[in-house]
């Protein structure tokens, strides 16, 4: 089972969506690249593991999954519950100062990446019985801690915006020009605050929007859609898609 629920109007800038996952019997998933990050706390009995380096969440503890910039599959336990605070595109930065680009495609205890949030945050989780007094128990905890506004950042929303808009087809230096900064402080800014380059990220902006592409135009042709999103062939876009997705767009589609 799998929900998600939508944050406070005044969290939207930072937050796409608390969601909890629920596993009863083991199973395999195939976890995709989305631009987010998120902060999942092990809401079960038992302990669990995640990530390749396999660490150890015990029950109502947390561990922080960084941008991805590759598929994963991971193996899901029975009998467990996850409850997730997905973080929009530099949202996680903004909130704990966290360079974002040390957790790109990692897993990390919460204790290794914030000075209180796990002594205040995993108590009250664990005093709290209901899902959903837990997610306004997070919802609560992160209304008290907003952001102060941050011109820098403020430029870096607008790139993600441009990105977007463009379906990831827009060159890092004309998005620098538009912040008024050098490639090289841009591009060290929108790593410390996203996790990735303006390029990979791009990479992902362009993926997700294929990925739609292929679930609503179903009389489209690989090779429009291709092109249509700024591939030179065929075969660019099919090993660019398989490297994000584990799937060639065929079977996608």
């Amino acid at each position: 089972m799998y929900s998600t629920f939508q944050p406070h109007p005044l969290l939207t800038a930072y937050v796409d969506a608390y969601w909890v996952s629920r596993a009863t019997q083991f199973s395999q998933q195939r976890i995709l690249p989305d631009t987010c990050a998120d902060i999942i706390f092990n809401i079960s009995d038992q302990p669990v593991t995640a990530g390749n380096n396999a660490i150890w969440i015990a029950p109502n503890t947390a561990f922080v999954v960084g941008t991805m910039t590759a598929f994963r599959d991971i193996a899901r336990q029975g009998n467990t519950s996850m409850l997730g605070i997905r973080f929009k595109p530099g949202g996680l930065h903004a909130f704990t100062a966290l360079p974002l680009q040390l957790a790109t495609d990692e897993h990390l205890l919460l204790t290794d990446i914030t000075h209180d949030w796990h002594t205040l945050l995993e108590p009250l989780l664990e005093k709290t019985p209901s899902l959903s007094e837990k997610v306004n128990c997070l919802e609560n905890f992160l209304l008290q801690r907003l952001p102060a506004n941050n011109i820098v950042a403020n430029k870096i929303q607008e790139s993600i915006h441009h990105i977007r808009q463009s379906n990831g087809n827009i060159a890092p230096a004309m998005l620098a020009g538009k912040a008024f900064m050098s490639p090289r402080t841009f591009e060290r800014n929108f790593l410390q605050m996203v996790g990735v380059s303006p390029k990979t990220f791009s990479r992902i902006v362009r993926f997700v929007s294929i990925r739609r592409a292929l679930k609503k135009e179903r009389t489209s042709t690989l090779l429009s859609l291709a092109l249509e999103h700024g591939f030179y062939d065929h075969a660019h876009f099919t090993r660019e898609f398989k490297l994000l997705g584990g799937d060639n767009p065929s079977c996608w589609r």
